[in-house]
């Protein structure tokens, strides 16, 4: 549910000023609360974050995880009132040091994962999605724990392309990082 602001739009400036414990995303200026995840939700982000640390030690990345702020479209540069699109993703990975900034993430990170939960598959789905392949993130995962997916895209030509599908019990890389390899049994282990 958005928030009332007297203008009705909101910049990631007027955002950051909100002392409030809830965490909220921008979509064109539109602020949308952000769900606490569930148990199940924060067991597969763990997973999946310790997994590609592991697995990313030889590649100048950094894995982020929820909450951390993604301002897409800005750069460091960009005047926090100007920025009226962000987004706090499951999880991330930032290949180019100078999108890491000291409070939040400026620019589309390298690779993106969100897992899907019944009060934001749409919003994983189709906004975040188009917003995610317009801003030129370079991998997208949605990871499903109803089925135990993995839904992999591509940007190419750009624009995403869903490259793989993949169940429970397969290991898999990531597109854009073909020598890493993520093993689903110990993402979707029943607990």
């Amino acid at each position: 549910m958005p928030l009332p602001n007297e203008n009705n739009i909101w910049t990631y400036a007027d955002y950051v000023k909100i002392h409030n414990e809830k965490r909220y995303e921008g979509i064109d200026g539109v602020l949308v609360m952000v769900p606490s995840p569930t148990p199940r939700h924060q067991r597969i982000v763990t997973a999946l974050s310790a997994l590609f640390f592991d697995q990313l030690q030889r590649h100048q990345c950094e894995v982020f995880v929820a909450p951390i702020d993604v301002c897409l479209f800005a750069a460091k540069d960009t005047p926090l009132h100007d920025i009226k699109d962000w987004y706090i993703p499951d999880l991330i990975v930032v290949c180019d040091k100078n999108k890491i900034g000291d409070e939040r993430i400026y620019g589309a990170p390298d690779l993106i994962v969100e897992i899907l939960s019944p009060s934001t598959a749409k919003h994983d789905r189709i906004t975040k999605f188009q917003s995610y392949e317009q801003s030129g993130v370079n991998e997208y995962w949605i990871v499903d724990p109803i089925h135990e997916t993995v839904e992999i895209y591509a940007l190419q030509d750009g624009q995403f392309r869903q490259v793989q599908m993949h169940y429970k019990d397969e290991t898999i890389c990531p597109y854009i990082f073909p020598s890493c390899f993520i093993a689903l049994p110990k993402v979707f282990t029943p607990m």
